[in-house]
């Protein structure tokens, strides 16, 4: 938690200037996507001075470019992931729900605040081998489920008048 914390600290720092703020949230969401096992929705506290709009744009973007980043490595990691999900109900489960939804379950699934992005994009990508998941389809899911993430989170802040820095 102390990284997290860490992040707090420092966005609360950049609130002031929207493009720092904007660039760093940008990088932020990039690495939640394919490799932090944080939540995106920590890095919007510190977005007091952006237009919230700027905010959903730029999550979105991350999300859809570190989607692609998922797509290819979930094709490279693919064989050792299958392995470790064969021996898990959960995940097998998650298959199934991949399988039958496609780009709606992922959609619906992104869009949850709260939601760790890294499993389930992985999860996802492991179609890539499959054909079943193309890349732009990938990344424009990831990105209309990161505006619509933001959107939800921003107005959850507003409705419970939670203040951001």
């Amino acid at each position: 938690m102390d990284l997290l914390n860490g992040l707090q600290i420092f966005l609360e720092g950049l609130a002031h200037d929207p493009v720092a703020y904007s660039v760093v949230l940008f990088v932020y969401t990039v690495a939640a996507t394919v490799f932090l096992p944080f939540p995106v929705e920590v890095a919007l506290l510190g977005s007091g001075q952006t237009p919230v709009a700027v905010v959903a744009l730029v999550l979105g973007a991350g999300k859809a470019v570190g989607s692609v980043i998922v797509f290819y490595l979930g094709d490279k990691v693919g064989g050792g992931l299958e392995k470790w999900i064969g021996t898990s109900k959960v995940f097998k489960g998650l298959e199934t729900f991949v399988e039958k939804t496609r780009y709606f379950g992922m959609y619906i699934l992104l869009s949850i605040p709260g939601m760790l992005d890294t499993v389930p994009l992985y999860l996802f990508a492991l179609f890539n081998r499959r054909g079943v998941m193309h890349l732009r389809q990938f990344a424009l899911v990831n990105f209309l489920a990161g505006i619509t993430r933001a959107s939800i989170v921003l107005a959850l802040f507003h409705l419970f008048n939670i203040r951001l820095v």
